[in-house]
């Protein structure tokens, strides 16, 4: 399979799936500024106040009428995300998209909290947000009339922790291996299809925090990860992440279906 880079300056349909955790805000200003004009930008989210300050501040970065932003505010399932794509999809059909972005960034384990929860209700409701969710938009987003034809890329935000098992986090690590193997499938399947495919893991980020486990013992998230004091990675800045992330689209380069972490040095 080859590697693709991808000019991201081109008449877009985005959506961005999970926007309130740190890395996802600046997901959504780092890749709106880089659209061509009359791209529109749908950001989904459960937390309607960070999606309607991250609205503002977009809006007022972004020069007017560049990039059209619109937020949409997901169900405490997250399985009204379709709906809401298909409602601006109707709006936007005349817009002639040039290729569609979906980014899955969808709750904070990637980016803020480690440990899983406890109670089995909480656990049934983590995998709906964090598997379940993600599968049927992206699926709806795939097969969408409104966008047959159309360039597709879909970015996958995963961790290290989908092949390297981690104490405290049975259920994480299994979300995430099983979302992995999900997107590596369909890369396979749509290769034909001018789908494109990149889980990609943003690091041990700075807002990564120390914690409580259920007997309140104090675990950092270093230790959490198995990582050794030889291992030395260091901490990274949302922005660098994301920065890293464009990179890779824009000039390294990437195979599809294939996963990148932040911390590998590697170029295609």
């Amino acid at each position: 399979m080859a590697a693709k880079r991808m000019d991201l300056s081109v008449r877009t349909f985005l959506v961005l799936s999970g926007s309130s955790n740190p890395l996802g805000q600046t997901l959504a200003q780092e890749l709106c500024c880089r659209l061509a004009a009359g791209s529109v930008a749908l950001i989904l989210d459960d937390n309607q106040k960070e999606l309607q300050s991250l609205e503002q501040l977009l809006n007022e970065q972004l020069k007017p009428g560049a990039v059209q932003i619109i937020t949409g505010v997901l169900d405490d399932h997250h399985s009204n995300g379709g709906q809401l794509m298909d409602q601006i999809l109707r709006k936007s059909s005349h817009y002639g998209f040039q290729r569609t972005i979906i980014v899955h960034n969808e709750g904070v384990a990637a980016t803020h909290v480690l440990i899983e929860p406890q109670s089995a209700q909480s656990w049934t409701e983590y995998v709906q947000r964090q598997l379940y969710a993600p599968v049927a938009l992206n699926q709806l987003w795939l097969h969408s009339k409104a966008l047959a034809g159309v360039e597709k890329l879909v970015v996958n935000v995963t961790s290290s922790l989908q092949v390297r098992p981690m104490v405290y986090s049975t259920l994480l690590c299994s979300c995430k291996r099983a979302r992995d193997m999900y997107f590596r499938s369909m890369a396979s399947e749509e290769k034909r299809s001018d789908v494109h495919v990149l889980s990609y893991a943003p690091g041990l980020l700075k807002t990564h925090e120390t914690q409580c486990d259920i007997n309140g013992n104090i675990v950092d998230p270093e230790k959490l990860m198995g990582l050794s004091q030889s291992a030395d990675l260091a901490r990274v800045q949302p922005l660098q992440s994301t920065l890293k992330l464009i990179n890779i689209l824009e000039e390294t380069s990437f195979v599809s279906g294939h996963d990148v972490d932040y911390y590998d040095t590697f170029v295609l």
